[in-house]
């Protein structure tokens, strides 16, 4: 352009000069000077307009440049924080216990979000952190506009995860928000009644139900308060034992401040009963029964209602529950009537009489827990206390009072290494009411006697296990690292003293002979659970015991 611009204005002046002698020879030099210096400074003029017009061009064509990349960002970050229609969302700090499976995508505003348990479907927190705890697990991405996320060892997520921050992200999250608890459960795994259904469906099978199949919903805690009442229940057949059973339960729940809940309820069943949770959980005793003909439990039938109010808090890893009822139960025994199983004996053992009548009681609970459970490990307290009194002021045909403690301590060490103890003692006060009565032996108590060889009204029992990580062994000499060793000892006496004496007495008596006790090892899935032990007794030669469980002893 600079060129076609000094080309046009010597033309210019060229042809002025042709003019200009043809008229005037005379002042040729003036005009010649004139029209110089007039073309010079005519040059300079376009030259600068050329340059400004190019210096304008340019920074529009970056400019526009620019805004392109910008909406294309705008537009990608758009299509990130783009909400599904059909995603659950929640406003304000979240968390999904470990309990708690989230079918579909999850978005929380404003607010962090703690994942401990499952989510099938993508995460996304808009102005505010994601925390992924060792059991969490999700199917999707996970994604932090305006924060970040941190996993723990152990979370795992199929996708991929991406965080962003911004400047405006910190004032936006000073809004105050209020605490959203997504979790309708309440840890089950040491104090409330088993988890038995799967999708709302029921199945179990014994010796004296045979196959059981029924339906039901467990019961949920609002913690958010999103919901006052919340009702419970089951409904299924036995088909050995040609009975129908029955649950049915209402609860009028009381949000509180932080992480608590109060709640009033009431409950009529009709039940295949068992005091044997504690020793063996449902599925595995299912499949032991089905294959192998053996039942850990004994059964017992339980008709009645029963009122109560409950106190539950959950904050974190710690939970607590303090539980008051009134039950009021009619026992009756109830006979074996399935012998099928695909392996095994012949037959199964027989089920044992119960003290037929009404049961009127009054019971007291609290538990306290800070356990924390990691892929392949566990870690914190537990503690769990039972009073129950049947005395005849309360009606009914029974005069007792019965108290179970139980004390657990998960304790990790290093690179998966961990030593796990279960302290637990009962007392049964009055009449020694089979169903109220203690029995040690056998599975998950001490493996190298025979079940439930030991019954009395007074019990003490204490389980210690040290779990090897097979990684570790693997350093020094080959060894699968899915596979641990843990080498484990068990100990625990049942007595019989006078039935007139209180539940805190009588513990003394317990003699060294009584102690029954035993030594031996396993080899362990890596998680802990699935096992085959071997164990010993200490108080005489015996042969070897061996076992194998699907799921750790306590």
């Amino acid at each position: 352009m600079k060129r076609f611009a000094t080309l046009f204005i010597s033309t210019l002046i060229c042809i002025s000069f042709t003019a200009a002698q043809n008229d005037e020879d005379s002042s040729f030099d003036d005009t010649t000077d004139r029209f110089e210096r007039t073309a010079d400074d005519f040059g300079n003029f376009v030259e600068n307009l050329v340059e400004k017009i190019g210096s304008q061009v340019e920074r529009m064509a970056e400019e526009r440049s620019q805004r392109v990349e910008s909406e294309n960002d705008n537009h990608q970050d758009k299509e990130k924080t783009k909400i599904p229609t059909d995603a659950i969302t929640f406003n304000g700090d979240t968390e999904i216990a470990e309990q708690d499976t989230i079918q579909g995508d999850l978005v929380v505003k404003n607010g962090a979000l703690i994942v401990r348990g499952i989510v099938h479907g993508d995460v996304l927190v808009v102005n505010g952190d994601i925390e992924l705890k060792s059991t969490s697990h999700v199917s999707g991405n996970v994604r932090a506009m305006n924060g970040s996320i941190s996993k723990n060892e152990g979370a795992y997520v199929e996708g991929y995860t991406e965080q962003s921050s911004s400047s405006a992200s910190k004032n936006s999250r000073k809004k105050k928000t209020y605490r959203t608890k997504y979790s309708y459960s309440f840890k089950p795994y040491f104090w409330n009644r088993e988890n038995t259904f799967d999708d709302n469906f029921l199945f179990r099978y014994n010796r004296v139900e045979g196959f059981f199949f029924g339906f039901g919903a467990e019961k949920k805690f609002y913690w958010d308060g999103s919901k006052a009442v919340s009702g419970f229940g089951s409904f299924g057949y036995g088909f050995a034992s040609h009975k129908w059973r029955m649950q049915l339960g209402l609860d009028r729940q009381f949000a509180g401040s932080g992480s608590s809940l109060f709640e009033i309820g009431a409950e009529v069943h009709s039940l295949t009963d068992t005091k044997d949770e504690w020793i063996m959980n449902l599925g595995e005793n299912n499949l032991a029964a089905l294959f192998f003909r053996e039942d850990f439990r004994d059964y017992y039938q339980r008709e009645g209602f029963s009122v109560h109010s409950a106190w539950y808090t959950k904050e974190g890893d710690a939970s607590s529950m303090i539980d008051i009822r009134f039950l009021n139960d009619r026992y009756a025994t109830m006979n074996k009537n399935a012998e099928w199983g695909v392996f095994g004996g012949n037959v199964f053992r027989s089920n044992p009489a119960v003290n037929i009548g009404i049961m009127k009681s009054i019971s007291f609970s609290a538990g306290f827990s800070t356990v924390e459970k990691y892929r392949y490990r566990s870690e914190g307290w537990n503690a769990f206390a039972r009073a129950e009194y049947g005395g005849r002021e309360v009606g009914g045909d029974f005069d007792f009072t019965q108290t179970v403690v139980d004390v657990r301590r998960f304790q990790p060490l290093w690179d998966d290494n961990q030593i796990n103890i279960r302290v637990r003692a009962g007392a049964l006060e009055g009449a020694p009411i089979v169903q109220k009565l203690f029995e040690l032996g056998g599975a998950n108590t001490i493996p190298a006697f025979g079940f439930k060889e030991f019954v009395g009204n007074r019990m003490v029992l204490a389980n210690l296990e040290y779990q090897l990580s097979g990684e570790v062994i693997d350093e020094i000499f080959f060894w699968p690292n899915s596979i641990n060793v843990i080498a484990f000892g068990d100990a625990g006496a049942v007595s019989t003293v006078k039935t007139r004496w209180a539940v805190y007495e009588g513990f003394d008596t317990i003699t060294s002979n009584q102690i029954k006790s035993d030594l031996g090892f396993a080899l362990a899935w890596h998680d802990g659970d699935a096992r085959l032990g071997f164990a010993w007794r200490t108080d005489k030669t015996a042969p070897v015991s061996i076992f194998f469980r699907l799921n750790r002893a306590f």
